[in-house]
């Protein structure tokens, strides 16, 4: 069975709040040799919301260079200007991205008449893959599934969702309409331990945050799926279950997947962008807890 699991990729930032590009180049390297298919670059587990335009620019054309085309380089483009979309979309794909993904206009919540209206320009005038971004939790609403049958019939070059939505109904009923219309459209969900239920409902698998922590992980995992190896599916999803406990140590979860990954040795600090909390002693005592669990260093 084919499967597909992509990291969100962190921004790693040194302790003076610039970006941190040598432990930036170490994750992409580990997530690469550690078999992942494909990374986002300044999603929503990349603090991209508190990058200027030429940080974020900075930051895509670095990742476009090292990623150097060995997997799938996704760069999320969101931001409440559409005219920067755009600019900022054909940039990167000039530069070697291999797709855009794009969120919903935040702050206010917006009907699907207007989502139709929103993408439909945006997809007109980006001239390469987008894939649409639906996290009602960050944005306030969610994208019916009947729009976005409607965007994938109108652009061919909207080739997919990701869908971050706790449970799997939305995203079941965006495998059930979109897929029947347009069998190419790929539907990932980003909660980790949906990608089974993803991709055994006619999916694709996930974009998820614990892969930038354990993407030996997530990849046997995908290897079980695509060997047919139950034992291997059911071993991976009991894992990340187990693993899921770090999203619940401390809101938002960004600074304890940072801890936890510099715990590893992958990168040099945890800082984060203003007002993102840091993570504290109690938070490393339960991180490293879970870890030896998993007989993970």
């Amino acid at each position: 069975m084919n499967a597909a699991f992509l990291a969100p990729a962190i921004t790693l930032f040194n302790e003076d709040g610039t970006l941190d590009l040598t432990s930036q180049e170490r994750l992409y390297n580990n997530l690469i040799e550690n078999g992942i298919d494909g990374i986002l670059v300044e999603g929503s587990s990349s603090e991209f919301f508190a990058l200027n335009m030429e940080q974020r620019r900075e930051m895509a054309k670095f990742a476009i260079e090292k990623v150097a085309h060995r997997v799938k380089l996704i760069i999320g483009t969101s931001s409440m200007v559409a005219d920067e979309i755009i600019a900022f979309s054909n940039y990167v794909l000039d530069a070697g991205a291999d797709a855009v993904m794009i969120l919903p206009p935040y702050y206010f919540h917006f009907g699907p008449e207007a989502l139709l209206q929103y993408y439909d320009r945006l997809a007109k005038e980006i001239h390469g893959n987008i894939y649409i971004y639906n996290f009602p939790d960050n944005t306030g609403y969610t994208i019916p599934p009947e729009t976005v049958v409607q965007l994938a019939l109108m652009h061919p070059n909207i080739v997919g969702l990701k869908d971050t939505i706790g449970g799997m109904d939305h995203t079941r009923e965006l495998i059930k309409l979109v897929k029947s219309r347009v069998p190419t459209f790929e539907i990932y969900s980003g909660f980790d331990d949906n990608f089974a239920r993803n991709v055994i409902s006619g999916g694709n698998g996930c974009i998820g945050a614990l892969s930038n922590l354990v993407p030996e992980i997530t990849s046997a995992w995908v290897r079980a799926f695509r060997e047919n190896d139950l034992d291997g599916i059911a071993k991976g999803q009991q894992r990340i279950d187990r693993l899921m406990d770090l999203y619940a140590i401390r809101n938002p979860f960004l600074p304890v997947l940072k801890e936890a990954i510099k715990l590893r040795g992958i990168a040099s600090s945890s800082a984060g962008t203003f007002p993102m909390p840091n993570a504290t002693i109690e938070d490393d005592a339960r991180i490293l807890e879970l870890l030896a669990k998993e007989n993970l260093r």
